[in-house]
């Protein structure tokens, strides 16, 4: 096993691991905006399912999935099944462990749901080659590579934001559903299947709360003790919520001040838009209430703020291109500063490791 030192002496050369890959993606999207790319999609796919799902100690719970792996016990019937958390997850742990795989191909399966996810979110739209450029340093590297269990309930709450802008409520509601097997906390979602294909505003959305959240209050009922204890009474913060919050906000006041110019030139994405600026502005309160709630729903929010950033960037300036290269630029910087200043990318990603080359 790699020792955390030998790690950190590592990282400034294997740290251009990352950046060089993002750094791919994003030169390949910028000006290339074809709706459809298959070949493009399904190369990049499966390196991302290899790079991910290969990993080696890399990511900050590498190690905690392998103790649950370890003290895993399949259910010994369907209702013991049934019975248990997120049964998602524990269905994906026991079907690869009936195959008589090891743990590296739990990451490989959860990478391959993941990547799915990414890809059909992505596609779902014009820029689609930029917007899983945008999705790498955050999503894919310090969520999908570490939390696999939120990663996979962010990745079917993607596919209800496309239900959602097709407005599809009952689909929308359907893969927020499925997400939750995997991460309860992905049901606070549930409220916006009500409101997919209405004209949205803060009234239609605090209404749907009212309605369907006593609804998520009630699947949740059993996990609100954690909850209390971990978001709201608890005494751990998380520093880096904030500055990503900063980065999910960031294309909110661009919205607004272009929302005019978006509205005319994406009529179809205008409503799932719109509601991405009024949720992440919602979440405001949490820099002071729970910095440790912030931290889980900044992942569920910033693929919505992706979308705010590549939008708003092609209207924002004379041509597309300028505006998409900026937006590069900013999640370039944070993946940069990420990695130079952050313990947790000290520790947990430097150097990357892959199972091919042990």
């Amino acid at each position: 096993m790699t020792s955390p030192f030998c790690r950190r002496t590592q990282a400034s050369p294997t740290m251009l691991v990352y950046l060089g890959i993002y750094s791919g993606f994003a030169l390949s999207a910028v000006g290339s905006y074809p709706r459809r790319n298959a070949v493009f999609f399904i190369v990049t796919g499966i390196f991302l399912v290899w790079f991910m799902g290969f990993r080696y100690e890399t990511g900050c719970d590498y190690f905690g999935y392998l103790n649950r792996w370890v003290q895993f016990y399949p259910p010994s019937s369907l209702n013991q099944l049934l019975e248990g958390e997120e049964v998602g997850f524990a269905l994906l742990m026991g079907s690869v462990q009936s195959l008589g795989l090891n743990y590296t191909w739990l990451n490989v399966a959860a990478s391959a749901i993941l990547v799915a996810c990414y890809v059909r979110f992505a596609t779902a739209h014009s820029f689609a080659r930029l917007i899983l450029a945008l999705l790498f340093p955050v999503i894919i590297v310090q969520l999908g590579m570490s939390g696999i269990r939120q990663a996979i309930a962010g990745g079917f709450l993607m596919l209800a934001f496309n239900a959602f802008a097709k407005s599809e409520r009952l689909w929308t509601a359907f893969w927020i559903l499925i997400g939750m097997q995997f991460h309860a906390s992905v049901i606070i979602f549930l409220p916006i299947a009500l409101i997919a294909g209405r004209q949205i505003n803060t009234l239609r959305l605090a209404a749907s709360l009212a309605i369907l959240g006593p609804v998520a209050g009630l699947l949740l009922a059993d996990r609100f003790d954690t909850y209390d204890d971990r978001y709201i009474e608890g005494t751990v913060t998380s520093g880096g919520a904030i500055i990503r919050y900063a980065l999910v906000l960031l294309p909110v006041p661009f919205f607004m001040t272009y929302r005019a110019r978006v509205r005319n030139n994406f009529p179809d994405m205008y409503p799932l838009l719109k509601m991405a600026a009024l949720m992440i502005l919602a979440l405001a309160p949490l820099t002071v209430l729970s910095s440790i709630a912030l931290h889980r729903l900044n992942y569920y929010v910033m693929p919505l703020s992706i979308l705010l950033l590549v939008y708003v960037g092609a209207v924002a300036f004379k041509n597309a291109r300028q505006g998409h290269i900026l937006a590069t630029g900013v999640y370039g910087a944070y993946s940069l500063f990420w990695f130079l200043g952050s313990s947790h990318a000290q520790s947990c990603y430097l150097p990357y490791e892959s199972t091919w080359f042990l």
